[in-house]
């Protein structure tokens, strides 16, 4: 045979397996202009010299290694369903006298056309559809400097490689199965049906405590840090425990509808108990792959744009004060520095509002009911707490009240929690609390804070001498208390980084010690990332969302020729096609929205480790966070139920159409 044979061979088979080949054929080039557009984004020299881009960058990199891998996976998933609907065509090549040589170069031809079909229109998608994308990734940033698109030949190589390589590992797959098989057992594939599986009661009960032990993990969760540990161990869990029940959790509910005979003997349920029985060994594994992968599209897009809309709220929750200066010296030193920012500011003529400028004495403590002590470690899923201890004087400046205290007497705020103790023992020694406060001027009370801070009100500098003397078995020093100033400023953003900028070079002249957090300097880095995670958030939702979609796609398909001569021998012992169409729409039903109420039960059990995965991240908005997650769940189950109704029309055609050879 010459290669023309072969070639024609090829050409005619995907056309005849269109209905299979063309979803394949999409989800390689979607999967194409996806990796490319990720990669480019990387490598755009413009935008690796923007400042504050170095984050996306990483965040970019990140995404185009799970989407190359997970991009392997899913078209190594969808080229085995192909194969395995296709064993009864290359079997009867075998019985008509091609050997296995030539359906191996078939096979060949048919894979190269696909892979540079998938090639040349993924890469053209990628430079066409990649300007909308990467205008879209600038205006998540929030960059107002003209970045110009970059068509990256390396970006392109590389593509062409991951690619090319999975199209090599898929044909090598497909020959070494052919290699093993006989023409025989390839042509009575279709008839080999698939034994009544068994239900194991002890994966059944394995997949209960697994899933159990996933979900009890999510709402027991108490920290942030425990969280961020614990998270992918309830992942684990809850994927084991989602399979197991599905594969045999699954068909002991099947059997037990089968014992109720009241039940099981009306022709339209038992035609779908019986089907889905049989063949549930199969259809399980494809219903909790969609499952999770549902679960995946819901977490990945409810995260991602409740972290982008809470952006502002969570700079302003890092940053209370647009500036916030702190400063070692003696006090008029301190009072130097304080006068050198209203300075600067009024020859900028930038305006200031909510000034707090005291010294404090800061240790980092454990507090155990009413007993603070000096923390040493080790650092647990406890984090300890931050306490800062201010003179009295100061604090009736900067609040503007009048309080008095006596020797052995405190004011105390908590930015998490009511302090609800009459006394405090710092030490060895004992503190009345005069007044639980419940603001204090540079701070907020936030239940869902990650960091717990104490601000203690002392009368006088004796008292924090014996504070630090009782934590740290030394007392400070008048002179080394440290000194903050902490205010807001209204202006231009450009204009009030000029001024910042002034401010910190004067600073810098006086060789003191000093640290600063400056709002409108992290602007652009904030912006940066989290506009880079809603990117990110939205490629991958969309890449798992479409792997969703191509599994419920060829899961119909395969259901639709599965059961095509089933329902036939139905009509022939007396079902009507009405009733054939009622039990084919009540088993599609059944089986088809399993994956998306179970996907919303894992979902609402997370969602309690979601909120304190985000506070990692300053987010600490629960009714953001809900709303977010409640919207991505209807937007969700809208396209889900949409995809039904386009993969049930395929459905029914194949199992309402005429026996063909």
């Amino acid at each position: 045979m010459n290669s023309f044979l072969y070639i024609r061979l090829a050409f005619k088979n995907l056309r005849k397996n269109a209905n299979t080949y063309f979803p394949y054929a999409m989800t390689c080039v979607c999967s194409i202009i996806t990796f490319y557009t990720m990669v480019a984004i990387v490598q755009n020299p413009g935008l690796q010299n923007m400042p504050g881009a170095g984050s996306v960058l990483a965040i970019m990199a990140l995404g185009s290694i799970v989407i190359g891998i997970f991009s392997t996976i899913l078209l190594f998933y969808t080229n085995s369903f192909l194969i395995k609907r296709r064993k009864r065509e290359f079997g009867l090549y075998g019985v008509l006298g091609l050997e296995k040589k030539h359906i191996a170069a078939v096979l060949f031809f048919e894979t190269f056309f696909i892979a540079i079909i998938s090639l040349v229109l993924g890469l053209l998608g990628g430079i066409l559809f990649g300007k909308l994308i990467f205008l879209l990734l600038l205006n998540l940033l929030s960059f107002t400097v003209a970045i110009p698109f970059f068509i990256s030949v390396k970006a392109m190589s590389t593509t062409v490689l991951l690619f090319a390589g999975i199209f090599l590992l898929t044909l090598l797959t497909n020959l070494w199965n052919m290699h093993l098989a006989n023409p025989i057992q390839l042509l009575q594939s279709k008839k080999q049906g698939e034994k009544e599986p068994k239900s194991s009661w002890v994966i059944t009960l394995l997949g209960i405590l697994t899933l159990s032990a996933g979900y009890y993990i999510a709402i027991n969760i108490q920290s942030p840090l425990e969280a961020l540990t614990m998270f992918f161990v309830a992942v684990i869990l809850v994927i084991i425990g989602t399979y197991a029940l599905f594969t045999s959790g699954s068909i002991a509910i099947l059997k037990a509808l089968r014992a109720n005979k009241s039940f099981y003997y009306r022709p339209a349920n038992f035609v779908s108990v019986s089907g889905m029985l049989y063949r549930m060994k199969q259809n399980a594994a494809g219903l909790a792959s969609i499952c999770i992968l549902s679960t995946m599209v819901l977490v990945t897009i409810a995260t991602t744009v409740s972290l982008y809309i809470g952006k502002d709220a969570t700079l302003r929750e890092q940053y209370p004060q647009d500036f916030t200066l702190r400063y070692d010296g003696d006090l008029e030193e301190q009072m130097d520095v304080l006068s050198l920012v209203r300075q600067e500011a009024a020859a900028a003529n930038i305006q200031i509002s909510d000034e707090y400028a005291y010294r404090y004495y800061e240790a980092t403590v454990k507090l155990d009911k009413n007993h603070m002590q000096f923390f040493t470690g080790p650092y647990t899923n406890d984090m300890p707490a931050s306490a800062y201890f201010i003179l009295l004087e100061d604090y009736n400046r900067i609040a503007n009240t009048t309080y008095s205290l006596d020797e052995q007497e405190i004011l105390i705020f908590c930015n998490k929690k009511n302090y609800t103790e009459s006394t405090l023992w710092i030490g060895d020694t004992e503190y009345q609390v005069k007044q639980n406060l419940t603001e204090f001027p540079s701070s907020k009370k936030e239940a869902n804070a990650i960091e717990e801070i104490y601000y203690i009100v002392c009368n006088d500098i004796t008292c924090l001498q014996q504070v630090s003397q009782a934590l740290e078995g030394e007392p400070t020093k008048k002179e080394s208390l440290q000194y903050v100033i902490a205010m807001n400023f209204m202006g231009a953003d450009d204009d009030i980084i000029v001024m910042e900028n002034a401010i910190l070079e004067q600073i810098r002249l006086q060789e003191a010690g000093y640290s600063f957090s400056s709002l409108h300097f992290s602007k652009t880095d904030w912006y940066t990332t989290y506009g880079g995670f809603l990117f990110l958030g939205i490629f991958l939702g969309a890449l798992f969302m479409m792997a969703t979609v191509l599994i419920i796609y060829y899961k119909q398909i395969s259901e639709g020729l599965d059961d095509h001569d089933r329902f036939a021998i139905m009509q022939q012992v007396g079902m009507s096609q009405q009733e054939v169409r009622k039990t084919i729409r009540k088993q599609i039903l059944m089986v088809f929205f399993l994956p998306l109420i179970v996907a919303a039960i894992h979902i609402s059990f997370a969602f309690k480790m979601l909120c304190k995965l985000l506070a990692l991240f300053g987010l600490l908005n629960t009714h953001l966070i809900l709303l977010c997650t409640c919207f991505t769940v209807l937007c969700f189950a809208i396209g889900y139920a949409f995809v039904y109704g386009m993969t049930a029309k395929s459905y029914y055609r194949l199992v309402e159409a005429k026996n063909e050879l």
